[in-house]
Formats: structure tokens, C-alpha cells, sequence
């Protein structure tokens, strides 16, 4: 009995560490997608800011420099995203 356990657990342990894999690969997309959000977010609410406390919209070159120097550094993500979400019948 234990042999047979041990040689369907050898024959699965390739499958197993290839799905383990992919799901790695996926909690980093979604970690990559979600600060991305968060950087457009804050795209958003430091001109908000801005002009709610009253500086000047010459201080939003800092922000928006910041939030293009991000993006930039991002799209690479964003980039592999797109091609991702294929599935695969077996």
C-alpha cells in the first residue's frame, strides 16, 4: 500500500509544483495590478488635494512626474497581464 502512495505522489509531484508555479506567477500579477490601481488612484487624488487646499497647480508636476516615472516602470506588468488569461482543457 505505502508503495503505491509513494509512486502516485512521485508521478504527481511534477504537476503539483507546475500548478504551484502558476499560482505564484498570478499572486504576483494581482500584487503588480493592485499597486498599479493604487498609483492611479493617487494619479487622482493629489490634483484633488491640490485644488481642495488651495496650492498651486505648479506643485502637480512633482505628482504627475512621479505618477509617469511609476507607470513606466509598471507597464511591463501590465503588458504580461494581458496575454495571461488563457485556459487550458485537459
Amino acid at each position: 500500500m505505502d508503495d503505491d502512495a509513494e509512486r502516485m505522489i512521485a508521478r504527481l509531484s511534477p504537476s503539483i509544483n507546475r500548478k504551484c508555479e502558476e499560482l505564484q506567477e498570478k499572486r504576483k500579477a494581482l500584487s503588480g495590478y493592485r499597486t498599479f490601481v493604487f498609483l492611479c488612484v493617487l494619479m487622482l487624488a493629489f490634483p484633488v488635494a491640490f485644488l481642495f487646499f488651495g496650492f498651486s497647480l505648479v506643485l502637480l508636476v512633482v505628482p504627475v512626474s512621479f505618477t509617469a516615472i511609476a507607470f513606466l516602470m509598471l507597464s511591463p506588468i501590465l503588458i504580461n497581464q494581458q496575454g495571461e488569461n488563457t485556459y487550458e482543457h485537459s
